[in-house]
């Protein structure tokens, strides 16, 4: 009874590593779901809600970025640009929507997330 209890004990801490996606999946999907989100974005500065961008960009962008695990995980290091690129998309999209979607290319944010974009791509094609 004791050994079925502990079995049971380790099967039900195991099963969020057993869930966790490959480094390389999560880094495409990640990728993909910022690209989305990028035209997303246009339609939420568009309509102006701040209510809409919470529930619409900042919601699935802080989950996006709650899936990856801690940057030195064992295969995830290889990919750690896709997880700087959906953290640096939040800061874009702020500003971009405060900006109404004029937030020039040359500012330090834009900068930023489109270099970790582009490097997250180069990881993926590696």
């Amino acid at each position: 009874m004791k050994q079925l209890s502990l079995a049971a004990l380790a099967l039900i801490l195991s099963a969020p590593l057993m869930a966790a996606p490959k480094p390389k999946a999560l880094a495409k999907e990640t990728l993909q779901f910022i690209n989305d989100m990028e035209a997303n974005l246009q339609i939420a500065i568009r309509s102006g809600d701040k209510y809409d961008f919470y529930n619409y960009i900042e919601k699935p962008t802080l989950a996006m970025a709650d899936k990856w695990p801690a940057p030195n995980t064992n295969g995830y290091v290889d990919y750690v640009r896709c997880l700087h690129a959906v953290q640096d998309f939040r800061t874009y999209a702020q500003d971009q929507f405060k900006a109404k979607g004029m937030l020039p290319k040359n500012t330090p944010t834009t900068k930023e997330y489109l270099r970790n974009k582009r490097e997250c791509q180069a990881a993926l094609k590696a």
